[in-house]
């Protein structure tokens, strides 16, 4: 664990409720899933793809918090620790921009 993932933990409420959501959640059948029919390994630039699971969750946060946008989500990510590490992002990680789904071709 690096010093700016033990600082998040050490920031973040354990009762929020996307720690509970990760909790209460085994996502790995869902992410399964999702790897059946999204499993690109690099997006239309050439970067490497963000996972499937990760896109999932990003818009999960957004209907969760009232229907975001896709901005709005995005900025979330970068400046929320409880939405980031629901995402399972650390600081050092980049957070897929609103941009994305568009550059890549995903809907």
């Amino acid at each position: 664990m690096s010093f700016s993932e033990f600082d998040v933990t050490r920031r973040t409420r354990k009762g929020n409720f996307l720690n509970q959501i990760d909790y209460l959640i085994d996502c790995t059948p869902i992410e399964k899933a999702i790897a059946e029919h999204y499993s690109p390994t690099f997006d239309a630039a050439g970067r490497p793809a963000y996972s499937g699971l990760l896109l999932f969750k990003m818009l999960l946060t957004g209907i969760w918090h009232g229907g975001l946008s896709d901005e709005s989500v995005e900025d979330m990510a970068n400046a929320n620790l409880h939405v980031m590490r629901f995402l399972g992002l650390s600081l050092e990680d980049d957070v897929p921009d609103h941009w994305y789904c568009l550059v890549s071709g995903h809907d």
